[in-house]
């Protein structure tokens, strides 16, 4: 399962982010969910992101789409996504997913990111100080 990607950025975070997913049992956004999972994302860009979580999908196999929500910031984000790839490192899976294309989401990640980057820096900035 090789993928490629061609990024304008991706933001590696400092904290990855607590999030969920559900799996999109039909492969239709207003189709059935599963229940939700718990996941952390690492990094992040408009339009993808990378997950570890204890769930092992069988991606190997099957297209596997899932709704994910999070807070980058302070704005809650609800985006449907693909898995592109999946690892195993140190007692959990890593999978890259590559977020489905909706400009209004694409805008608030990159905003949040921003918010989200600067706080870091000022909080950086503060630690470095004392």
């Amino acid at each position: 399962m090789k993928y490629n990607r061609l990024e304008s950025f991706r933001h590696i975070l400092q904290e990855p982010v607590k999030a969920d997913f559900r799996l999109c049992m039909d492969g239709k956004e207003q189709g059935k969910l599963s229940s939700k999972v718990d996941c952390l994302i690492l990094d992040m860009s408009p339009s993808g992101l990378k997950l570890s979580t204890s769930l092992n999908l069988p991606a190997e196999n099957y297209i596997i789409r899932m709704e994910l929500t999070f807070i980058l910031y302070s704005k809650p984000i609800r985006t449907l996504g693909e898995v592109k790839w999946k690892k195993f490192d140190y007692g959990s899976f890593l999978y890259g997913i590559d977020l489905d294309e909706d400009e209004a989401v694409e805008e608030m990640i990159i905003s949040e990111l921003k918010a989200r980057r600067r706080t870091e820096v000022i909080k950086n900035k503060t630690s470095s100080e004392n």
